[in-house]
């Protein structure tokens, strides 16, 4: 598969440190918008990651800190909000895996090119919750007439209804 063009900036070539038993190197990427979109991330402070790779004893480590402000839909009352993220991640990088079930456990480089905007965006994606909430009380939207129930009470009467669910 061909990587799009705009993520091949990302990528740097790690043979040396690979090779290299207490090699290290810094890292400092600043993912940009187009790039995070890719992803399906809209952000308000663009995703940066600072680390280190090393070759501890012939095994190469990527230890980084993402932080960024992502800007993502409240599941419950559909306006924006802004979330802060400050993460921590490692990885093991290995040029090939004994079986796919190494695949997992380990961040495979199989051509000596690690690509960092990748790597920092799929652990970004993995590392959020899956209900997105503007504040751990949100009220949601009235289920009758779509009133923002945050904003204030609506005018019908959607405290007295009540829904049930049959099973077919």
């Amino acid at each position: 598969m061909q990587e799009p063009e705009n993520l091949t900036e990302y990528r740097i070539n790690i043979r040396s440190l690979l090779e290299r038993p207490n090699e290290r190197k810094t890292v400092s990427v600043e993912i940009d918008a187009e790039t995070a979109a890719l992803y399906g991330m809209r952000c308000a402070k663009l995703p940066k990651m600072e680390g280190l790779l090393e070759n501890r004893a012939g095994v190469l480590l990527l230890t980084y800190t993402l932080t960024c402000v992502l800007v993502q839909e409240c599941d419950r009352c559909l306006t924006e909000t802004e979330q802060t993220v400050c993460a921590d991640f490692d990885h093991v990088i290995v040029t090939e895996t004994a079986s796919e079930q190494n695949d997992a456990e380990y961040l495979l480089a199989p051509d000596a090119m690690l690509n960092l905007a990748e790597t920092a965006m799929t652990d970004l994606r993995l590392s959020l919750p899956t209900k997105t909430l503007c504040q751990p009380d949100c009220k949601g939207l009235c289920p009758i007439c779509g009133q923002n129930r945050n904003a204030g009470a609506c005018s019908c009467d959607c405290d007295s209804v009540t829904f049930s669910f049959e099973e077919e």
